[in-house]
């Protein structure tokens, strides 16, 4: 994948603040940083999940056994090192598709769960990000919480 921004920081890439960090990629030598932190500098992100990505602090802290500990699959068909459930996996058996949330600390299906990346947590499936009032309200098919009766507006 082609990375589609370039920053020019000069306070050193480690926050949000960086429009590479902020868009969920790595600093290169076309960006003009200063300095450079960025935390997701060497980093294959393309292999993981956007709650993965948001926060890659804690999974810089995982040590190696905890990569390697097992989670079983909400499914129940197998039992998957933690470091297989960073982006989507897909069940052998049942052919469902999970991932690990940081957020909430256990593996989900992806078919009921989403990271929104603007509020940075996972959600039920039936949840969704209003842009009128930039939050995440309940109700696929009901006016945003926040907004009440305001036009509703998705991602």
């Amino acid at each position: 994948m082609e990375k589609s921004v370039q920053c020019k920081c000069k306070s050193g890439c480690s926050n949000r603040r960086c429009v590479c960090f902020r868009n969920n990629e790595s600093c290169d030598e076309h960006c003009g940083c200063t300095n450079c932190n960025n935390p997701l500098n060497g980093i294959d992100v393309e292999s993981f999940s956007i709650c993965t990505i948001q926060n890659i602090d804690e999974y810089k802290e995982l040590s190696h056994d905890e990569l390697e500990e097992k989670y079983e699959l909400p499914c129940g068909c197998e039992e998957v090192p933690l470091k297989d459930l960073l982006g989507n996996y897909f069940c052998s058996k049942c052919g469902d598709a999970y991932w690990y949330s940081f957020c909430w600390d256990e593996v989900v299906q992806d078919s009921c769960t989403w990271h929104c990346e603007k509020c940075g947590t996972c959600r039920d499936w039936r949840e969704w990000h209003c842009d009128v009032c930039n939050r995440c309200t309940y109700g696929i098919s009901l006016p945003c919480e926040g907004c009440r009766n305001r036009k509703r507006g998705f991602l």
